[in-house]
């Protein structure tokens, strides 16, 4: 048995940085265990970022594989520019980098050791079981992601609750002609959900995903996945593929992000309570800032000694203050997105170019006002119909 003050449980950009946190702020005895071999192996995200991230958490420019100083909505037909600047992380360098600026401050990075369940005396997390040994700790953190390896153990999210869906890019070596992030709503190409494309110094990526339930609606047959992105690879004139690098891959269990994020011992960050924005599914920004909030109030439950629900909740509260409404209204825009038809897709495409730039930084911040969201969705009368579907994330 192996004995810590803090046990992080992932090796994701949520875990990382809370471990990093702990470690640059702390003397505590601080592990990390993931399961995958090396941290580069957890491989699952599109590196599509802002500066909230790359400026917020100091990110060193060498894991950043591009830039560029707008975005562009398309639909079927309608095509807009926003100046939104933002990055493209090289995902698998960000991991590795975290982690050792985590080792660097003394937290015990240990790869290839999967978690399989929380330990438990007297109604506390106290340790977590790992294939090969008992690890205990005064405080464990959930940070496994979607799966929410502990937190569906311990009853505080509800998977099957959430809506599922799915993603896969390619890395691309070749010519892509763009100094902006595209962001595609077109059913055609990813349908139920949306299509992009980011580029790079010297690579882009490109890649399509889906919400389930979407899918089932608009795709017009039962071509997977991969079949519609090689299909979008192969027909769209705005670039020349020489070679495909590397293949990202995952699923998404999303929900309006108003969870349980901490009982007696332990907290949860990341996706592991689907803190993933539930509009576009940007996930590496909100995972690092649950992480941070994560971390500021833990520093201070060790500090005094008690790590009761009662004194980490002040991190659930917070959470909620500052991401909870917005996330239940993103989440109903989200819902009503996906199952636009064509005309509204372009509708919505066109209504975001008419934004003024502190519209847009409303945008990039998940900030939008009702009035914001009004003038973006373009209603329509038989969208009284889905009322009843949406209303219950405002419960």
């Amino acid at each position: 048995m192996t004995v810590y003050d803090v046990v992080v449980a992932g090796g994701g950009p949520a875990g990382l940085q809370f471990a990093r946190e702990l470690g640059a702020r702390t003397d505590y005895r601080v592990c990390l265990l993931e399961a995958n071999p090396s941290l580069a192996d957890n491989d699952k995200s599109t590196g599509g970022t802002f500066e909230q991230v790359v400026d917020g958490f100091d990110v060193d420019e060498s894991v950043v594989m591009g830039s560029s100083p707008g975005v562009v909505f398309e639909g079927p037909t309608a095509r807009e520019r926003l100046a939104i600047p933002n990055y493209v992380l090289d995902f698998p360098a960000f991991l590795e980098w975290l982690g050792e600026e985590a080792a660097s401050d003394g937290v015990d990075v240990r790869t290839g050791t999967r978690v399989t369940g929380p330990l438990v005396e007297d109604g506390q997390v106290v340790g977590v079981e790992t294939r090969g040994e008992t690890i205990r700790a005064n405080l464990v953190v959930d940070a496994t992601g979607e799966t929410g390896a502990l937190t569906t153990e311990l009853g505080m999210w509800d998977r099957e609750a959430g809506q599922r869906g799915i993603g896969k890019e390619f890395e691309v070596s070749g010519t892509f002609d763009s100094d902006a992030m595209v962001f595609r709503f077109d059913h055609e190409v990813a349908p139920g959900g949306y299509a992009w494309v980011f580029p790079g110094d010297d690579r882009f990526k490109m890649g399509v995903c889906w919400v389930n339930d979407f899918y089932e609606r608009h795709a017009t047959d039962d071509r997977s996945i991969d079949d519609y992105l090689r299909s979008w690879l192969e027909r769209d004139d705005r670039w020349q593929a020489d070679e495909i690098h590397a293949t990202h891959a995952g699923a998404v269990v999303s929900d309006n992000s108003i969870n349980q994020r901490a009982t007696d011992g332990f907290v949860a960050v990341g996706d592991s309570v689907s803190s993933i924005n539930p509009l576009f599914g940007e996930g590496i920004r909100p995972g690092m800032e649950s992480a941070r909030m994560a971390a500021d109030v833990a520093i201070d439950a060790l500090d005094a000694g008690d790590v009761s629900r009662e004194r980490l909740a002040a991190y659930e509260r917070r959470w909620d203050g500052e991401k909870g409404w917005d996330w239940r209204l993103q989440r109903i825009v989200g819902e009503l997105l996906y199952d636009f038809d064509a005309g509204q897709q372009d509708e919505f495409v066109r209504a975001s170019g008419e934004f003024s730039q502190a519209g847009l930084d409303r945008l990039q911040q998940y900030d939008l006002s009702i009035r914001d969201l009004l003038r973006l969705y373009p209603a329509r009368a038989s969208d009284f119909l889905k009322l009843p579907r949406v209303a219950r994330h405002l419960v």
